[in-house]
């Protein structure tokens, strides 16, 4: 039930006496940050925890059950953001589907930042926080006042994003494919994408979107925001791979 004080979610907002369009969408980018940054801290404690004391029991899961991590977590994404869409517009279904997916993502960034401190590549995975905390906060920052148009974005980024998604189904049956150069160039492709798609969905928010769509907008930007992250996290880990190699 929507209260009736929440004045982003008002029918004509704009014919509200002494509240302006500025400030009801001001009220909506802090609602829609401030969702993001609880899934970001819920998110980093889980992954830090995993590198710590549950960093056992996560990594020896994913060593003694592979596929079942993997396709598990590729099912899991799926059905929490078939939620999500479904329920984007009826709470609580909204807010149910932006627990589920937070906490699928949480997992995934978990048990990947497990495996890279058994790896002995720990102090990676806070480079790579550190790095993605930098672009997002560059690319926020760049987005809101450069008041340019950035909805030329959408049309390019769906294809190489479902590119993308082919080659990571590919490299779940063939692995060795997600290696050397090629798996290398992949992973900056990756973060290529999620940071334009950082800049596009910023401008979404600030621009397009809709007072009551937060929730899909909170999606967007952790979504953008963590994938940012594990692909930087992998540029990491092969680079350093690669040194250790020489």
């Amino acid at each position: 039930m929507v209260s009736t004080m929440d004045i982003e979610t008002t029918p004509n907002f704009g014919d509200l006496k002494g509240i302006s369009d500025s400030q009801i969408r001001l009220g909506f980018i802090r609602k829609v940050y401030g969702i993001v940054c609880t899934q970001v801290v819920a998110t980093a404690v889980f992954a830090a925890l995993c590198c710590g004391p549950l960093r056992h029991p996560a990594t020896s899961f994913v060593m003694h059950w592979p596929s079942t991590f993997r396709w598990g977590s590729l099912i899991a994404t799926g059905l929490s953001l078939l939620l999500c869409h479904a329920g984007k517009n009826s709470y609580p279904v909204n807010f149910v589907g932006l627990c589920a997916l937070t906490a699928v993502m949480a997992c995934d960034v978990g048990v990947i930042s497990a495996l890279a401190a058994s790896a002995g590549m720990g102090s990676l995975v806070a480079e790579a926080a550190v790095i993605t905390a930098l672009l997002v906060a560059g690319l926020t920052l760049y987005t809101f006042r450069s008041k340019r148009d950035f909805s030329f974005l959408g049309a390019a980024l769906w294809p190489l994003t479902f590119g993308l998604f082919g080659f990571g189904l590919l490299c779940m049956f063939f692995p060795s494919l997600n290696t050397g150069i090629v798996g290398l160039l992949v992973s900056f492709a990756g973060a290529g994408i999620f940071s334009a798609y950082l800049v596009f969905d910023t401008w979404r928010i600030s621009q397009e979107l809709d007072v009551d769509d937060y929730v899909e907008g909170a999606i967007q930007l952790y979504m953008d925001i963590v994938n940012l992250f594990l692909y930087i996290l992998e540029i990491l880990m092969q680079l350093s791979k690669g040194d250790s190699r020489d």
